[in-house]
């Protein structure tokens, strides 16, 4: 799962879900201790496990007044599983819980993306 890891109750809600049907690999945890540290060990953990995921579902929900978020680590999230499909033959499904705003700066790709077929959205066929 991918999500901005400030939305702590969100992620723990979409834990609790998807833990029902899935063995979820990662999910983003709030950080402890020393800043630089945590980060860069949830940092490289999230990677490696997005290398593993069979499905990467991205938690996108309102934040910052914007429904759909997705924040720039959010983006390098799905552009490195994007990024390993492509090159790599991967076939990690990229599934949003919403549609992507238009407010966004790297909106214009994640459309394009979606026009490609190498992310998809949870409310057209509401599966995983």
């Amino acid at each position: 799962m991918c999500a901005s890891a400030s939305l702590e109750k969100e992620i723990l809600s979409w834990k609790q879900k998807l833990e029902e049907d899935f063995d979820l690999i990662k999910y983003p945890e709030k950080l402890t201790g020393d800043f630089l540290p945590g980060y860069e060990k949830e940092f490289t953990d999230h990677y490696k496990s997005i290398i593993q995921t069979d499905i990467l579902f991205i938690l996108n929900v309102e934040k910052k007044g914007i429904p759909g978020y997705i924040g720039p680590g959010v983006f390098a999230e799905i552009g490195f599983a994007v990024g390993l499909n492509r090159s790599l033959d991967k076939n990690i499904e990229i599934i949003c819980l919403n549609h992507i705003p238009d407010s966004l700066a790297y909106s214009e790709e994640l459309k394009f993306w979606e026009t490609l077929g190498w992310i998809k959205f949870r409310d057209e066929d509401n599966s995983f």
